[in-house]
């Protein structure tokens, strides 16, 4: 069993308590539980966009500081508590993530079309450069060599270039990394690679750089002198990374744990936020190790609707070193394979003399520019370890997994490699590397996660004279991860008060009066056919399903169904996983 395996295996099941969904208990427990969802559409847009007037204090990254309280304090406090696992609370009463401030549902809400990925957040090309980009500073922070400059419409963009033995690489995976995290339905910068020569960087009386001695102007032979220090062209341009300013006013990173106690939206503990949380699966699918507030920012934006009144904003930044790039650039070998100070890891070499074999040795090296030692043999995805630990995943429970897995694996192999074209290697058969290594991950996210829960979704209802149809897809058989002859289901009918209704039925996949499509063509893993809803409460009714792999039986999954108040429609109200 795995690290995240073990830590979540006795998990209980009552914890899910959704800050926009009703629960309320039932007086008689019965055999589906006492969680029961309010007679109303689940929500998918959440209102966090209240006025904050007054721009909030700055949270400050400082690397000591949160690297003590990540080793040190919160696991200790964890210990001390001895609290209970608890769910997310930023989800709706299907299970999902509603858009906000935070998080933007993209591919796995709806299939996004390859130009939609290819292009991103991007709304243009990168900097106009019909004329010198003026050089306003150096670049500040991380470890790319780079310039903060402005075109000739007075957009800012900040200028990294790549290392100067590493061609390629950092400019290459921040984009493709920055495509795929958008899709996924983060927010993120405009991000481009472009190719620019000399002549069009410029420096004026504006232009500063920060060295040794402290803040002074910027000169000619300044940037020369940086250029000395990055690869160059054969037709003499180099490569560059522009990344487009944020809008708005940044008041810092977003902190593992707690809330902005002056951002009046800023409500649900982050550390139990599913889009934190999930960011592990998105993170160890692209190998994105440098996980800490300091490569997050939050911006303090004006309403495009309603001018005058404000809110924050939420991003993930600085994707240059994922997808193994640490290796090359810094020589972390071990990369999502251990923190950066790992007792485990240190214990066991120790212990064997160092005979032990490490999991990241035998990562093999494409050798081809642009690329890093990444693959999917050595990738375990519930054993991944970003460089130090990070609150959100401390907290994160195979539920978190599963829904962030789904997002993974509606990518389709078409719109990974539309992502990493974005990249502009050298080389296609780089391209084609990257693409299958991902590919490959992928499927090893999905088989992982999709097997931690009952992985029933996409559930779809119909009514034809007083009788109800409930079609499914089970998931690990959608991707083809599983044997479609190992799987089972059984549904079960209940009232609102948890009594049965004396329906039930068996089927297998691929059997059912619309298991092979409907009218959207939808070509579904099985339905079930024939009940009636409950004569009280709107027709409340849950359909308990449960799920046999082979002779195991899964936790149920529990559908809730309800009849509109007014319209009378049968419709699914929430969903609620074991």
């Amino acid at each position: 069993m795995t690290d995240l395996a073990r830590r979540h295996h006795n998990l209980p099941w009552f914890s899910l308590l959704v800050f926009f969904v009703t629960a309320v208990a039932c007086a008689k427990p019965g055999v589906v539980g006492q969680l029961r969802y309010k007679n109303q559409a689940p929500v998918w847009r959440v209102n966090d966009r209240r006025d904050v007037a007054k721009k909030p204090g700055e949270y400050r990254f400082y690397a000591i500081r949160d690297r003590f309280e990540a080793v040190v304090v919160r696991p200790l406090e964890d210990a001390l508590n001895v609290s209970e696992p608890r769910r997310a609370k930023d989800i709706n009463s299907l299970g999902e993530a509603p858009d906000s401030t935070w998080f933007t549902n993209r591919m796995g809400l709806r299939q996004l079309s390859l130009r939609e990925v290819a292009r991103g957040p991007n709304r243009g090309d990168g900097p106009d450069l019909s004329a010198p980009l003026v050089i306003l500073k150096s670049k500040g922070g991380g470890s790319a060599i780079g310039f903060v400059a402005e075109d000739v419409t007075g957009t800012r963009y900040i200028l990294k270039f790549d290392h100067l033995k590493q061609p390629i690489i950092e400019t290459a995976t921040d984009v493709v990394v920055q495509r795929i995290l958008w899709a996924c339905g983060y927010n993120v910068p405009e991000n481009s690679v472009i190719y620019l020569g000399r002549d069009r960087l410029a420096v004026t009386e504006r232009s500063t750089i920060r060295d040794a001695i402290g803040k002074r102007p910027l000169t000619e032979s300044d940037v020369d002198e940086v250029l000395t220090r990055v690869p160059g062209r054969a037709d003499g341009r180099f490569r560059v990374l522009a990344s487009k300013y944020l809008p708005g006013v940044p008041v810092g990173g977003i902190s593992p744990v707690g809330v902005r106690e002056d951002d009046v939206n800023d409500t649900i503990r982050h550390e139990d936020r599913r889009v934190l949380r999930g960011l592990y699966v998105f993170f160890s699918w692209l190998q994105y190790t440098d996980v800490k507030s300091g490569n997050t920012l939050d911006m303090w934006v004006e309403d495009a609707e309603r001018p005058g009144r404000h809110y924050v904003m939420h991003y993930l930044l600085d994707f240059g070193k994922s997808l193994g790039a640490f290796g090359p650039l810094h020589g972390r070998i071990y990369d999502g394979h251990a923190y950066n100070f790992d007792f485990m890891y240190d214990f066991l070499s120790l212990f064997t003399l160092g005979l032990w074999q490490r999991p990241w040795e035998g990562t093999p090296d494409p050798g081809l520019p642009g690329l890093s030692p990444l693959d999917a043999e050595h990738f375990d995805p519930g054993a991944w370890k970003p460089h130090w630990p990070y609150s959100p995943f401390r907290h994160m429970d195979e539920y978190d997994g599963y829904w962030a897995a789904k997002i993974v694996m509606s990518f389709t192999p078409a719109h990974i490699r539309v992502a990493v074209e974005q990249g502009r290697f050298d080389h296609a058969r780089a391209v084609e590397h990257l693409t299958r290594v991902l590919v490959q991950r992928q499927r090893r996210i999905g088989e992982y996660w999709f097997r931690r829960v009952n992985p029933l979704d996409g559930f779809a209802l119909g009514e034809r004279e007083g009788r109800v149809r409930l079609c499914f897809d089970d998931l690990l058989l959608r991707h083809g991860l599983a044997d479609r002859t190992s799987g089972r289901y059984a549904a079960t009918s209940f009232n609102f008060s948890g009594k049965s209704l004396g329906w039930r039925a068996d089927v297998r996949p691929g059997i059912g009066t619309a298991a092979t499509g409907n009218e959207q063509g939808h070509a579904y893993t099985a339905c079930v056919d024939g009940f009636s809803l409950a004569e009280n409460n709107h027709g409340y009714t849950i359909v308990r399903l449960d799920t046999w792999r082979g002779d195991r039986r899964l936790l149920p999954v529990e559908v809730h169904i309800a009849r509109h108040p007014i319209s009378g429609v049968a419709r699914i109200i929430g969903i609620h996983r074991r």
